[in-house]
């Protein structure tokens, strides 16, 4: 087996360099909104579950709580399927992506109707199609159904406390218990059979298959013997072998089975003796699989938790990686154009390994150190990758892969502000799937207000331009107002088109900004809308008409900051909404990184900031002030960078990415960088904060006094500043 580095052609760096932060080419590409939610207890938008062309998901409004939700990508597509529990009470109770199940196209899930309590839900998409399988317990109690999959056109699932284990063809009088058990979990179906880990008398959980019937329910096979619980979970199924994890006197292995007692076996002792292969404790660990072939993490003792690959066999279970830093056990080991992807986080790419070529390198697919901690933050469409990350001019978006070196990253502006911040996550959007080819996901929250928008945009097109269609009204006063809009990447103008409602004509307004101001408009009058972009020789269609009153008077205590846009490369405007009760505010900003703000007031609902460097990282805050005394500084930070405006490669360099050599990696105690001595230095941790500076002296940089984690050095080479991750270890590490 080969393993290769797969180098990157080019890293397109700020030169306000530290955040590590890329700058995105541009592809075409425009998100539109199709819906909008509210947050509750449980969130957001849930993490959807997919049934063909629609994407299910539970979702909270005002008017009818948390309720079961569909969409195709389009708006007219997009609906509250049913208000199941009437009124605002709602009726999803849980996590819905743990608690549902797509079954021929239907989705099963559990619901409270606020009458029969939380029981089997049935939709296929539409009202009548939504309706209560079965009362599991009569009455108002709660059946609490869960744990779903299925086989053989049968549902199964547990009920109550996880203790009784049920059926369903999806039909009441198809539903019902087949076994009780003290416990019983990790359903899964395979070959017209359901297998799972159950404990019938408190002896330990083992190994059982149903057909359906309570005659067919049978303990598989006791692992453990009679003392101890061996616990199978992790069930991973191949097209002809069931694979799991069981933890035996040889710790916990990788086991197989195809459905009988004497094909369940222990595949191979990983780590030889008592000491565990593929798991330390019981715990959730993912898998892949190429035909019968399995891709899976585990240790042997010796290099840590690698990428492995089992055809079911001892002497073909074997190690494949030998990554320094191993690989993330809770990876999804996507499968991408025939090759087995995995993360490993001391890179910003996949590894990849390829079973035809049998060689193992870094991929062009981006990989983020936060894809396995957080629902919805990747998704693979065939080829192409769609991805939640964030650069230092547009902050938090949507970016875009197909697994080419230099490939330009996708882009579209859906946040007017620079949300850019310093963790290592990316909370501000979330990826619900692709519908056709419709990418559908979901933002944190509005500029206006706490409303969660969700957005769709056609990945298909081939079109280099289209209108703006994130796009709105800033009131200034009852007779003025600024509209602001997306950048689009292509476009050399903009015309914004309104007219009084009712009137055929349309007054206009041309520009090369992202932003323009009406100061004639009528007192609280309504006004329609609708805008375009001139892009390569030709104007695009208009949007669809929306609608402004220039009375607009929104009542709130809280300072919203609602676009930051560029005037040209040394000066920037910030919009806020004024209310009522905020009548004046203030800003104080800073290049980044640095220690000294500048303070600015306003009163009119946008602020020019003048005498800015060009081509420079800026962050600010801002507060309100509440009758004459100014509130405390607002404890989040938004960014902005000097780039006038349009995007050009002022102040980018364009670099090799691996320009110098940095070894070992991990270290423990000295980083050796030959050819560089004298130049300057910088670690960060992995938010951007700076940890240690200097210069290289003798090839070496001394970084023992680091704590154990990932870092970042950059070095300053001539006029270039590069960055390069590396892992810090105890020393006496392997």
């Amino acid at each position: 087996m080969k393993i290769a580095k797969n180098p990157k052609s080019v890293l397109r760096l700020f030169m306000f360099f530290y955040f590590g932060m890329t700058i995105p080419y541009f592809v075409n590409g425009q998100a539109r909104q199709i819906g909008s939610f509210s947050s509750d207890s449980y969130g957001g938008l849930s993490t959807s579950v997919q049934a063909g062309n629609i994407i299910f998901f539970s979702a909270n409004t005002q008017t009818y709580g948390r309720e079961l939700w569909r969409t195709d990508g389009t708006e007219a597509g997009t609906f509250m399927v049913a208000d199941i529990n009437p009124g605002i009470g709602g009726s999803i109770i849980g996590y819905f992506e743990s608690t549902s199940h797509v079954m021929n196209g239907i989705i099963y899930f559990r619901a409270d109707n606020g009458v029969n309590g939380i029981e089997l839900w049935r939709s296929d998409g539409t009202v009548s199609g939504t309706f209560m399988v079965a009362d599991i317990i009569p009455g108002s109690g709660s059946g609490a159904p869960g744990g779903f999959t299925h086989t053989n056109n049968l549902l199964f699932f547990t009920a109550g406390t996880g203790s009784s284990l049920w059926r369903s063809d999806g039909t009441s009088a198809g539903t019902f218990s087949i076994g009780s058990f003290q416990i019983v979990t990790n359903l899964t179906g395979f070959n017209g059979n359901v297998y799972f880990s159950a404990d019938v008398n408190n002896s330990g959980q083992e190994l059982w298959k149903s057909n359906g019937t309570a005659a067919g329910t049978q303990l598989l096979k006791d692992l453990n013997g009679v003392f101890g619980a061996s616990l199978p979970c992790n069930f991973h199924v191949t097209p002809n072998i069931l694979y799991f994890m069981a933890n035996t006197n040889d710790g916990w292995e990788l086991w197989k089975t195809t459905g009988s007692n004497a094909s369940t076996v222990q595949v191979k002792d990983i780590n030889p003796g008592g000491a565990s292969g593929v798991l330390s404790v019981y715990s959730v660990a993912n898998a892949g699989h190429i035909g019968n072939t399995l891709y899976f993490s585990a240790n042997d003792g010796v290099t840590g938790y690698q990428l492995w690959k089992s055809d079911g066999t001892d002497t073909g279970t074997v190690r494949i990686s030998n990554l320094p830093n191993g690989v993330d056990q809770n990876g999804a080991f996507p499968v991408v154009n025939g090759k087995v992807l995995v993360n490993n986080y001391a890179s910003e790419f996949f590894w990849q390994y390829d079973p035809v070529t049998d060689i193992f390198d870094e991929s062009s697919y981006p990989s983020r150190i936060y894809f396995n901690s957080y629902a919805g933050k990747y998704i693979f469409s065939g080829n192409e990758m769609f991805y939640a990350d964030k650069d230092s001019v547009f902050g938090c978006e949507i970016f875009y892969a197909d697994g080419n070196s230099g490939t330009s990253p996708f882009f579209m502006e859906t946040h007017l502000t620079d949300n850019w911040f310093s963790s290592a996550t990316q909370g501000f959007n979330t990826i619900l799937g692709v519908s056709s080819s419709n990418l559908v996901f979901s933002q944190s929250r509005s500029p206006y207000n706490a409303v969660i928008p969700l957005f769709s945009i056609d990945v298909s097109t081939s079109a280099s331009c289209s209108y703006p269609t994130v796009v709105f009204p800033v009131p200034l006063s009852f007779t003025s107002a600024h509209f602001v809009w997306s950048y689009i990447p292509d476009a050399s103008q903009y015309e914004l088109q309104y007219r009084l409602q009712g009137n055929p004509s349309w007054n206009s307004e041309i520009t090369a900004q992202t932003y323009v101001a009406l100061n004639s408009l009528s007192d609280s009058a309504d006004y329609e809308y609708r805008i375009r972009a001139f892009c390569n020789g030709s104007w695009t269609v208009f949007s669809d008409i929306k609608n402004y009153n220039s009375g607009l008077t929104v009542n709130d205590y809280v300072l919203h900051i609602l676009a930051d846009k560029s005037e040209n490369d040394s000066t920037h405007r910030i919009y806020w909404l004024k209310t009522p009760q905020i009548t004046n505010m203030q800003i104080r900003y800073r290049v980044a990184g640095t220690t000294t703000w500048q303070t600015i007031s306003n009163s009119n609902g946008y602020r020019r900031i003048t005498g800015l460097t060009p081509n420079t990282f800026y962050e600010y805050q801002w507060r309100a002030n509440w009758s004459g005394t100014w509130d405390q500084w607002f404890p989040s930070t938004l960014y902005f960078y000097t780039r006038g405006n349009s995007l050009t490669d002022d102040g980018v360099l364009l670099l090799p990415q691996n320009s110098f050599t940095i070894f070992p990696n991990p270290v423990s105690d000295n980083l050796n960088i030959p050819g560089l001595d004298g130049k300057s230095y910088t670690i960060t941790d992995m938010s951007g904060r700076i940890l240690q500076e200097g210069s290289i002296s003798s090839s070496k940089i001394d970084v023992s006094n680091l704590v154990p984690g990932m870092f970042v050095i950059l070095l300053q080479n001539d006029s270039h500043l590069t960055p390069v991750k590396f892992v810090k270890q105890q020393a006496g590490e392997r």
